[in-house]
């Protein structure tokens, strides 16, 4: 009973092992959500909600009605399950914070309370959680399991994109699964909706790339990757139908010049890296990437080799340029962006 990975937990669950305590957070929320509805199913009957699971919402956390709930007995049933969704303990004083530990290290056997967070980000968009959150992540631990959802790589989701599919009647290559995930940003919660859509649209046939790009809503880092590329090697009708399909989607000018700027410094990261003689998977270790986003630099790395140092380090200049202008200037930043783009077309 400790920290413990998704698909140790997922295995226990199916199996009937259920925890008395869980702590479920990270950045996959679509998953954080699909494994308390795991565990309630599995600690619920199908009809007994009314009296075996409760609901608290941990923005207008309420002691005495959980207190009740989580030391009510089961009616009928082998279990009573308490559910808390996004219970910030930085907001608790460290008198309510001490108790609610010290009662959920002795919660009754036939108690499965879930701590969740699918709104809330308990690290506070550092690395670790904040300190109390930490505080109670940790007696979680002692006396349940504790899981952070972080976004897979595309070849992980590819094998559940393609059972999915397949499940639903239609079918999809891995090849074509991990573009999904590429396209859905890694996240589940997307990757799901645009399942929906694709299996809706093929029916029993199968989906092949070209349906995804017809059917699913890029994400604005696919289409920036494609603008810069299409900049780096000048290619002016392309690069400015990239533009104008992020225009068309109402995607702010600075949203637009910020993910260009990211991808063309992956170019530029991937270059130097092979000047240097380095292996991709080494460049994502120099550089932070981590696993959801590797193929980032993989990608550069096939692309890198067609580009110039000295055009990437120009087109690097011009971006940086733009952003001074972009927080500065009251020119529209629209116009800003686009001269940006030809510059860097036109750069030598």
């Amino acid at each position: 009973m400790a920290a413990v990975i998704e698909s140790d937990l997922k295995a226990a669950v199916k199996m009937g092992k259920l925890d008395n305590l869980y702590y479920f957070y990270g950045k996959d929320i679509a998953a954080v959500e699909n494994f308390r509805k795991m565990v309630v199913s599995k600690a619920v009957k199908k009809g007994d909600e009314t009296y075996n699971l409760h609901a608290f919402d941990g923005k207008n956390f309420d002691i005495n009605e959980f207190t009740d709930a989580c030391e009510a007995l089961p009616m009928f049933a082998e279990y009573v399950c308490c559910t808390v969704s996004d219970l910030n303990a930085e907001t608790l004083n460290a008198d309510t914070l001490n108790w609610l530990i010290k009662f959920i290290g002795d919660i009754p056997d036939t108690t499965v309370l879930v701590f969740y967070y699918t709104s809330f980000d308990v690290t506070d968009g550092k690395k670790y959680p904040t300190p109390k959150n930490k505080k109670l992540m940790d007696a979680v631990a002692k006396k349940g399991s504790v899981c952070n959802f972080v976004y897979k790589t595309p070849d992980m989701l590819a094998k559940d994109i393609a059972a999915k599919i397949t499940k639903s009647g239609s079918s999809i290559s891995k090849q074509t699964a991990a573009y999904l995930a590429q396209v859905c940003g890694c996240d589940s919660m997307i990757i799901g909706n645009e399942i929906d859509k694709l299996t809706a649209y093929s029916g029993s046939n199968e989906i092949t790339k070209e349906t995804v790009d017809l059917l699913c809503t890029l994400q604005l880092d696919t289409n920036a990757f494609d603008l810069a590329k299409a900049i780096a090697r000048r290619d002016k009708a392309l690069a400015m139908k990239k533009l104008n399909e992020l225009e068309a989607e109402k995607v702010e000018p600075v949203a637009i010049m910020y993910a260009i700027t990211g991808n063309m410094l992956d170019l530029y990261r991937a270059k130097t890296a092979l000047g240097s003689g380095r292996a991709p998977s080494e460049a994502a270790a120099d550089f932070g990437y981590s696993a959801n986003i590797k193929f980032r630099i993989d990608n550069a790395f096939r692309d890198a080799r067609l580009f110039s140092m000295g055009h990437l380090r120009k087109c690097m200049q011009i971006l940086t340029e733009t952003d001074v202008k972009m927080k500065s200037l009251k020119t529209d930043n629209m116009i800003l962006l686009e001269e940006a783009v030809i510059q860097m077309l036109s750069s030598k």
